[in-house]
């Protein structure tokens, strides 16, 4: 009797665990950078109680994010701007769809051996992010304060290159980097220009300038949330959106996130 007893008590248990796993929906977050985790973490509980399981899958490398999502191994990604994903669609051929616009974050100047940007010497050895759309945003922000000049073009959405430079006065010498890998070198540097999604792991670095992001006169850079476009839960992930853009606004409200411009 206590074997027969013994087997009732472990089939309970083992559809107990099925049912739950049956009822919880996993959904597969892949991201980059630490700035907005504490926002996804204060959404976790509320999509819980649905039922819904917000699993944050971090990454490294930039390149890794879509290739994850065409994969199936997540099923949202969180880290890229409109100009940067219109290029990785087209040069890899991915079926994408975009779940929102999130915000425009700013791209600064930093340097452990510099407090300012008239500081800047002669001959500076400067990083900036390798992949060509960044490398391109760099090199604007370069121009915009008259670091360099580059060569004039009509199109908003040209990318530049280091051939595009026409003027360097102060004989920079710019570094195209891996912008995973820039925190790590930035005692190599007089300065770096990085992304947001990396800021936050830039130690004992100072922003020696800040690119308001409401400079932007369009929305190339206004990041996204992304999925594949055959999947079939647009509408959870519509809402998923937009209760992370309420949650970052209000951490940003609140000034616990600074340098970003949450879009409507």
């Amino acid at each position: 009797m206590k074997n027969i007893l013994m087997i009732l008590l472990i089939l309970l248990l083992l559809s107990c665990s099925t049912n739950n796993k049956n009822t919880n929906k996993v959904i597969e977050i892949g991201y980059i950078g630490e700035f907005d985790v504490n926002v996804w973490e204060s959404m976790y509980t509320e999509f819980r109680n649905e039922n819904i399981i917000l699993n944050l899958d971090p990454f490294s490398d930039y390149s890794m994010l879509n290739e994850a999502l065409e994969r199936g191994d997540i099923d949202l990604n969180t880290f890229q701007h409109y100009l940067y994903f219109v290029n990785e669609t087209n040069k890899n051929n991915y079926d994408f769809t975009i779940i929102d616009k999130t915000y425009i974050a700013s791209m600064d100047i930093y340097s452990q051996k510099l407090t300012n940007i008239n500081q800047m010497p002669t001959k500076a050895k400067i990083a900036i992010p390798d992949d060509n759309i960044n490398l391109s945003r760099a090199l604007k922000i370069l121009a915009s304060i008259n670091l360099i000049k580059l060569a004039s073009n009509g199109d908003i959405n040209y990318s530049y290159t280091l051939n595009d430079i026409e003027e360097n006065k102060l004989n920079l010498e710019i570094v195209p980097t891996k912008v995973e890998q820039i925190r790590y070198m930035m005692y190599k540097f007089t300065a770096a220009i990085i992304n947001y999604n990396f800021a936050s792991d830039l130690k004992d670095c100072n922003i020696i300038y800040h690119y308001d992001p409401s400079k932007y006169s369009s929305d190339m850079y206004v990041n996204l949330i992304v999925t594949r476009s055959k999947d079939d839960n647009l509408d959870i992930y519509k809402r998923i959106a937009k209760n992370y853009k309420n949650k970052l606004k209000e951490f940003v409200e609140a000034v616990k996130i600074e340098g970003l411009i949450v879009v409507d």
